[in-house]
């Protein structure tokens, strides 16, 4: 299905200044990055780069983080997703277990745990492993409850 290289996180966020600190901050942990600024564009960077790691903001300007998570959950059903906000008005733990959301991070988005969140997610992607099972709240490693 990938037309180019497989990519190690997709970060999808409408804020252009938090989506480059991310993606810089996660290049300089020498993963590849690829971003978008919207649902339609984050749809064809998938499907074209497959990504092992989607960083997906819950408030985007053409649909919301849930909707596209179903969207991106249906064409790469082995991708970790990790969703971002500030404000999660009804948006329960059901929801985030039923889309496969592996972790939750609030924002301001903490840089430090999230690369390492990260690391851990694509080292055992490229070890052949799907994204794992645990869910919950950005915390020391891949997540913990809130």
């Amino acid at each position: 299905m990938s037309l180019g290289p497989r990519c190690d996180v997709l970060i999808v966020e409408d804020n252009a200044l938090q989506l480059e600190e991310m993606a810089d901050f996660l290049r300089r942990a020498e993963l590849s990055v690829e971003t978008a600024h919207d649902g339609a564009a984050a749809r064809e960077k998938a499907r074209l780069h497959e990504p092992r790691v989607i960083l997906l903001d819950f408030n985007l300007p053409d649909m919301t983080g849930v909707r596209l998570a179903e969207v991106l959950r249906a064409l790469l059903p082995t991708a970790a997703i990790l969703m971002m906000s500030g404000r999660i008005d009804g948006l329960s733990e059901r929801t985030l277990e039923a889309l496969g959301i592996t972790v939750f991070v609030n924002k301001p988005v903490p840089l430090v745990p999230l690369r390492t969140a990260v690391l851990k997610l694509v080292t055992a992607s490229r070890d052949g492993h799907e994204a794992p099972q645990q869910k919950g709240w950005l915390g020391t490693g891949v997540g913990g409850r809130r």
